[in-house]
């Protein structure tokens, strides 16, 4: 029994004890601060990806939709430098434009013309048809501009992060920009990679 009743003393006061509390809490507690630190940052910086290739889509789909002149393969190259600047990436950024109009009689948009940049197909009427319901409403024959843009996100502080958190960021992403912009000075707009030749223009 004495030494029934000595455990039992220690233990009381090594439950009183509050010396060295500090320590053991900051030890327990620095990880999970730290991790909910590196999660901020990756949101934010996610986010603000997302944000900046937003803008970049939308600061082209200006551009083009006042644009009077010929569209070319090099104007085409130079949209797709422009959006890779804008991104501030290393990374190839997918880029496609679509010029579309709406027929009544078929009571379905049809593509005028389409061009892509990186591992993008063109757009095909059926495809175009599929985005019906984000399309703006067109007038029988009226013409509009459609640009998209895919942008490869990769996360800066590890991967699986927004997987283990069940928020779905994950360590590889790709932003997808859907604009579709009326033409501001132009009936439509046209591409020409041959100007000279008036048979290849497309409006």
């Amino acid at each position: 029994m004495i030494g029934l009743d000595r455990v039992k003393r220690r233990w009381i006061r090594f439950k009183l004890e509050e010396t060295g509390t500090a320590v053991v809490e900051m030890v327990l507690m620095t990880p999970i601060l730290v991790w909910g630190f590196v999660i901020t940052l990756q949101f934010f910086d996610a986010y603000r990806a997302e944000l900046v290739s937003t803008k970049a889509a939308l600061t082209v789909a200006d551009l083009y939709s006042r644009e009077t002149g010929l569209i070319d393969e090099k104007y085409l190259d130079g949209t797709a430098g422009l959006l890779k600047f804008l991104n501030l990436t290393k990374e190839e950024i997918d880029f496609r434009i679509t010029v579309f109009s709406w027929h009544a009689n078929d009571k379905e948009y049809g593509v005028n013309w389409s061009s892509a940049r990186g591992s993008r197909a063109k757009m095909t009427k059926s495809e175009l048809n599929t985005y019906a319901d984000k399309l703006p409403i067109l007038s029988n024959g009226e013409n509009s501009v459609l640009v998209e843009t895919w942008t490869k996100y990769k996360a800066k502080y590890g991967d699986g992060i927004g997987t283990m958190m069940g928020t779905g960021l994950q360590g590889n992403m790709e932003f997808f920009t859907f604009v579709p912009i009326r033409h501001r000075f132009a009936p439509t707009l046209c591409y020409n990679n041959t100007p000279s030749d008036l048979s290849q223009q497309k409006c």
